[in-house]
């Protein structure tokens, strides 16, 4: 799926993660915006000192995050990032983080808007 692809916040599918159990959805979309954090500063810092190991695993958590809530666009941004990181493809790392950067913010907005 390519980033740009699925929903910002597919609700439907978050909640079918958690078997239509409101209250669990709403405690993990609060936990998403209170702990899964995207800080490009101390992405970049991971990045800078060549630690990939520790900047992939960063994204991993942000990726699993969203995708437990169904931030699927968040979702596919941080695993092309995490990809490239891992070397399992080539590409842009600067670029792919600001893509999962704007992804990040969207889907967090999204959260923040949302009402069950």
């Amino acid at each position: 799926m390519d980033d740009t692809d699925g929903k910002i916040l597919d609700s439907e599918k978050g909640l079918s993660l958690v078997d239509n159990d409101g209250e669990l959805y709403r405690l993990l979309l609060d936990t998403f915006l209170s702990d899964a954090k995207f800080d490009p500063e101390s992405f970049g810092k991971l990045v800078s000192a060549g630690n990939r190991d520790g900047a992939a695993s960063y994204i991993h958590a942000l990726k699993g995050a969203g995708r437990q809530i169904g931030a699927e666009r968040l979702a596919a941004a941080g695993q092309r990032l995490e990809d490239v990181l891992r070397g399992k493809a080539g590409g842009n790392v600067a670029a792919l983080a600001g893509k999962v950067l704007t992804e990040y913010e969207l889907a967090s907005e999204a959260v923040r808007n949302f009402r069950l």
